[in-house]
């Protein structure tokens, strides 16, 4: 086990100093900000929350929305429609909710909905689309992020040469996919179904939890993917820091009616202006820092790839998870060595851990980090 030394210890305060040019916004709330590789976004503390959300209340024209209307809610549903290059967005209570909607609303009277296998409406919903809505959803690609345009005919030739015909009436792809660790379902793949389901006038749905990381490491926009797509999610907590909430986004014709439906639902929350207020700081500027951060991570994962005290695994199509496995340490004091040096990585997975990229990094350099880690061994 090697000692952490006094050049790690120098090395690592630098990393508050180290912040770039591309972080005018809220220096004050990230000044107590370590790097965390647990999490997507800022892991903000109550308190920090809190006194964030007092400092932008004091300081800029945030108003109280009234069941989801009007005040900080608007500001945040129109920031994010412009975002995502879609005429309007609507503030969901969850990601479950807003995915739910969607497909609810794309499908209509076609009861069929195409999924992905693996992804979060299948399975980790509780299957409200299919209890609440009826709606059948028909999973594709086991195991896998990408399905293919040749796996959707299939099943429409199905449906289509039943005894009773159903129609299918949307199709939901999520990505990145959070059960396999970030992978991304291939975008000419997501190109090609989007212009064959439009054609065939099947509604279009994308589960973008994740979006901007996807942005972060494809050099894509969020509108170049939101195009492909009648009506997009975007979580507000899992990169915008917020307490909690999603925005779901569309054209105005298709999301005219949410706002009841959503009531209906039991999702028009009194007010959540504490929600829209935090996600839209942080929206502003987000994909540029989160950029920095990517570089900085990749160069991080440079220095540590060539160190055999190490066993780097990284996402094939992947974004921010890589798995990171010390050699010949106890992984739990090893967590515990990097605490102490203000880095958070989350429990030990096996004998290794999975890593996430987030902004937090953009505080570090890459030599500074490569070398707690391997002071920590």
């Amino acid at each position: 086990m090697n000692d952490i030394t006094r050049r790690t210890f120098v090395g690592l305060a630098a990393l508050a100093g180290a912040a770039t040019a591309t972080q005018p916004f809220a220096a004050a709330a990230q000044s107590k900000t370590k790097i965390d590789f647990a999490v997507d976004g800022i892991p903000l503390m109550p308190a920090e929350y809190a006194d964030l959300l007092t400092r932008l209340a004091a300081g800029s024209n945030i108003a109280a929305d009234e069941y989801l209307l009007g005040g900080a809610v608007a500001v945040l549903e129109a920031q994010f429609a412009a975002l995502l290059g879609k005429e309007v967005a609507v503030f969901m209570p969850s990601g479950t909710l807003a995915n739910h909607l969607a497909v609810r609303t794309l499908a209509g009277s076609r009861r069929r909905v195409i999924v992905q296998e693996m992804c979060h409406l299948y399975n980790d919903s509780g299957d409200c689309a299919q209890q609440l809505s009826q709606l059948n959803l028909i999973p594709l690609a086991p195991g896998k992020a990408t399905f293919a345009w040749d796996d959707v005919v299939r099943v429409l030739d199905r449906s289509a040469s039943g005894r009773a015909a159903i129609e299918v009436g949307a199709i939901s792809i999520e990505s990145p996919v959070r059960r396999l660790h970030g992978e991304t379902f291939d975008f000419a793949e997501m190109q090609r179904i989007s212009t064959e389901a439009r054609r065939r006038g099947i509604g279009m749905h994308l589960d973008g939890a994740r979006l901007f990381v996807a942005c972060a490491y494809s050099k894509r926009q969020p509108e170049e993917y939101a195009a492909l797509f009648d009506t997009v999610y975007v979580s507000l907590w899992k990169c915008f820091n917020a307490a909690g909430g999603a925005v779901l986004a569309g054209s105005r014709e298709l999301l005219a009616d949410l706002f009841d439906v959503r009531r209906m639902f039991g999702g028009a929350l009194w007010q959540a202006w504490p929600y829209a207020a935090i996600a839209s700081h942080y929206a502003r500027g987000y994909l540029e820092r989160l950029t920095v951060a990517v570089r900085v991570g990749e160069e991080f994962l440079e220095q540590l790839s060539g160190d055999q005290r190490f066993v780097l695994e990284r996402v094939a199509n992947g974004t921010s998870l890589f798995h990171l496995t010390p050699r010949g340490v106890d992984p739990a004091s090893f967590r515990e060595r990097l605490g102490m040096m203000g880095i958070t990585v989350p429990p030990p997975d096996g004998g290794g851990f999975w890593l996430r990229v987030n902004e937090t990094l953009r505080s570090a350099s890459a030599t500074s980090l490569a070398a707690a880690f391997r002071s920590a061994l």
